[in-house]
Parts: structure tokens; sequence; C-alpha cells
């Protein structure tokens, strides 16, 4: 409230010494409209140094543009007091007026993601750089150093100013109305309330009052609607941001994000074909060097975006792997082993049956008790590079069933062919010769179930494994370090 009080006060104190003294009139604007230009400049330096770590840099850009209007508006007091010219629109400072708002576009072409690319920002300073070509260009067409030829001219290099203006002001405000943080919605109320209020009071000036028979400064009360743009950039710098009460939708947002790399290719675009009848080779060049720009940021931006997909992909990949990885083993887990049990049983044309081996560590507890948990673990981590590095084929599954037990999936196997699968894994554990002294056999053996079945639609994975488990459970109760399979007696294989 004391920002704006003193803001109100200085308006009041600028039109009311010209009223009063207006053979000095010239002198009270340039005083009233320098001061105002400090203003707005320190309290956008203090809106940087409250930004938050780390510092939001674009206010240093609003700085630079500010700087440069200030350098315009000294270029155009050394006309007037130094060579004595009163012409409207001196060429030198008209380029500065126009070239003030180059800082503030590169900052509202920003986009949150593509800003902190190096490639988009090389993109920006040439476009940048080829902008500030074709305002110098378009200015010198219309204007001399010296100033405008004649009322059109002059007229001209309004309409110049009013659309850079109008064109930053719709900018500033949508990047202001989509914005969903809050140093960015800090930064573009601030610039959004100084181009606003420039579009409408430069429009008003420079059409009513400098065109309308009142050439200098100094002559109207109503040189202190220039004032009002750096006035309400140092009122909404320096107060407290306000509590927001409407948030825009996720969508508006993020699509005005990707459309503001446009903002400043655009620009180009548009004082190139305003080039084009004094300059038709600059101008055109000039919207070709936009479009190029445009589709080369938006090209590389693509690339980004799908060097982004790809990382993400690979990465979900990774963690989806780990959840179907026994972190003990390495082997694949119980959910691993479900998911492809069920796939096998779904697949299309299954006409062989599936086989599936239910396998456990003959008195695994002992092993433990005798040696400790932590050499149990390396047993199994022994245990399952065995078994999946010996004997199993190309299109067999093996997986930790959990704790001590194993499992092993054997698509489109018969019952013998399973048994001697089975039989061929159990001679390599015991050939190992993994000590075990409180086994019958002194070294580490294995005890496997095995059952086949022909998938159909009457029944389900789930009857695979209740098979596989009553054939373990069955071996297990004939003795340990053998074969067993459901139903098929005879194939049971004795003790080794």
């Amino acid at each position: 409230m004391k920002a704006f009080i003193a803001a109100a006060a200085i308006v009041a104190a600028h039109a009311a010494a010209l009223a009063v003294l207006p053979d000095r009139g010239m002198a009270i604007s340039y005083t009233f409209f320098f001061s105002v230009a400090a203003l707005a400049m320190f309290s956008a330096w203090r809106a940087w140094l409250r930004s938050g770590t780390p510092r939001d840099h674009r206010w240093w850009l609003l700085l630079a543009s500010l700087g440069l209007w200030t350098i315009g508006m000294s270029l155009s007091a050394r006309q007037n007091y130094v060579l004595d010219n009163s012409n409207p629109a001196p060429g030198d400072s008209m380029f500065f007026y126009i070239l003030y708002v180059l800082p503030v576009l590169v900052a509202v072409s920003s986009a949150p993601v593509a800003a902190r690319k190096k490639w988009a920002l090389a993109i920006d300073l040439v476009l940048a750089g080829l902008l500030g070509v074709l305002f110098y260009l378009r200015t010198f067409s219309i204007v001399t150093v010296e100033g405008a030829i004649g009322q059109q001219q002059a007229v001209d290099v309004a309409y110049m100013l009013d659309f850079e203006n109008v064109c930053l002001a719709v900018a500033a405000l949508l990047r202001f109305v989509a914005t969903d943080r809050a140093d960015d919605h800090s930064f573009f109320r601030a610039v959004m309330a100084f181009f606003v209020v420039y579009a409408i009071s430069g429009f008003s000036y420079n059409h009513y009052v400098a065109l309308n028979g009142h050439p200098e400064f100094g002559t109207s009360s109503w040189d202190a609607l220039l004032d009002l743009p750096f006035l309400s950039l140092f009122v909404v710098a320096m107060t407290r941001q306000p509590q927001r009460h409407w948030h825009p939708p996720v969508y508006l947002i993020r699509f005005v994000q990707s459309a503001s790399p446009t903002f400043l290719a655009m620009s180009v675009l548009g004082f190139g074909l305003m080039l084009i009848p004094v300059y038709p080779s600059l101008g055109i060049c000039g919207a070709i060097a936009a479009v190029v720009g445009i589709g080369l940021r938006g090209t590389l931006a693509q690339v980004d975006l799908v060097e982004e997909e790809y990382r993400l992909s690979r990465s979900r990949d990774e963690l989806q792997g780990l959840v179907f990885i026994d972190s003990l083993t390495g082997l694949a887990n119980r959910r691993a082993l479900d998911e492809r049990l069920l796939r096998e049983w779904h697949r299309p044309a299954q006409r062989e049956p599936i086989a599936l081996l239910m396998i456990d560590v003959d008195f695994f507890k002992e092993y433990n008790d005798r040696y400790g948990h932590l050499a149990g673990d390396d047993c199994l981590r022994a245990l399952a590079s065995v078994l999946a590095g010996r004997g199993l084929r190309a299109g067999d599954f093996i997986a930790r069933f959990g704790g001590e037990e194993f499992a092993v999936i054997a698509p489109g196997t018969r019952l013998p062919e399973a048994v001697a699968l089975a039989e061929d894994l159990r001679a390599q554990v015991e050939a190992q010769g993994i000590v075990h002294p409180l086994s019958p056999c002194g070294v580490l053996t294995i005890t496997i179930g095995v059952a086949t079945v022909l998938a159909n639609a009457n029944g389900g994975p789930l009857d695979l494994l209740n098979a596989a488990d009553r054939a373990l459970y069955r071996a297990k109760n004939a003795g340990r370090n053998r074969i067993g399979a459901l139903g098929e007696a005879r194939l049971e294989s004795s003790r080794a």
C-alpha cells in the first residue's frame, strides 16, 4: 500500500509541476522520467535479491531492458539540450526505445525446461541478435538520426512502437496467466504489469499527445502518463505477492510454456516482413531465419523428448526387472514364475504338455543351523548357479520359489523327458560335493517333484503347481535326493 501511495504521489507531483512551471516543463519531465526508471530498476534488483536460492536471473534481463530504455531517454535529452533538435522521433533514441524490449523478450520466450538447454540458449541468442539488426534497419528505414522527415514517418514509428509493446504485453500476460511456479508467477506478474500499462500509456501519449500538437516534453501535463509503466513495475515488485485464488489448468500451462519459444521467432518474422518493401533480401532472410530457428528448436526439443522417453522406458524396464528378480540368487522370483506359467498356459495353439519341476534342498535347515544363515545364503547362490547354468534348455525357465525351494518350467515337455531333466539337475548338484555333515549323503543334495499337464480350459496353472508340489511331497516321504513324478511310481529313481 505504501508503494502505491508513493507512486500516486509521484504522478500527481509530475503533473502539478508541469502545470505550475510550464517554462521548465522539459527539464521537469526528464527528471521524473529518469527518476521513475531508477525506481523501477531498484525494485527489479530488490525482487532479484528476494527470489530465493538459486536466484532468478531473469530479473537481470528486465533490468537490462530498463537500462536500454534509459539510454534511449538519455539520447533524447541529448537531442534536445545538446543538439537543440526538437524533432519528436530522433533516430538514435527511437532505436533504443525499440531495442529495449529485446532482453525481456528473451526471458518471456524461454520455456522452463528448454531454457536450461545450451542449444536453446544459442538459438535464442542468434534470433535475438538478428532481431536487433532488424530493429535497427526498420528504425532507420523510417527516420534519420535527426528524426522523422514528416508527420507520416513519425506516425509509422509510433505504430511500430505500438506493435512491439502490444505483442510483448500479450506474451507477458499469457505467461503470467499460465504459471505453476511461484518464481515464474512473481516475475511474469511484474513484466505483465509493466508492458500492459506501457502499451496503453505509450499508445495514448504517442497518438494523442506527442503527435497531436505537443511535439516536445513539458508542453502538457499528460507527460505524467509515461511514469505509469515504471511505477506499476515498482508497485508490483515492491509489494507482497497476493494469494492466488485461481489456478490455471495443467493443459493451459503446458501449452503456453511449449508455445513461448515461438514469441521470439514470431517477432523476427514480423519485422522481417516489415523490411521486405525497403530491403527485400534482408527481409526475406529474416523471415527464413525465423522459420528455420523455430523449426530447429522444435526438432531439437523433439530429439530431447525422444531421448527422455527412451531413458524413462529403460529405467522402467530396469525397475520392472527388479520387481521380478530374486535379490539373493539373481534368478527370477515367485511373481515372475507365476506370470511365466500363466503365459505358457494360455499360449495359442498349445499342443504339448507343460512340465513343472519343484526343487527342494535336502536338510537345509540343518545346514543353516550348522554354518549360519550367511553361509546358507552363499549355499543358495551356488546352488542357483548350478541349476541355471547346466542342463536347462533354451525355452526352460528357472525361478526361486521361496526359501530353499526352486522351480523350473519346461514348456512342451512330456513326463519322461521332464524326469530325465530333473535327474540331470539332481546329479549335477550332488556332483558339486558341497559339504553337508548333517545330511545322510554327506554332501548337499536336492529332491525334485515333477508333474506335467496339458493346458486346457477346464484347469489352470494352479493345477500344475499343486501336482508338482504333491510329487515333491511324495518324493520327500520316500526319502531324499530323488525324483518324484506324480502318478508314475515306476519313474521314481532310487537314491543315487
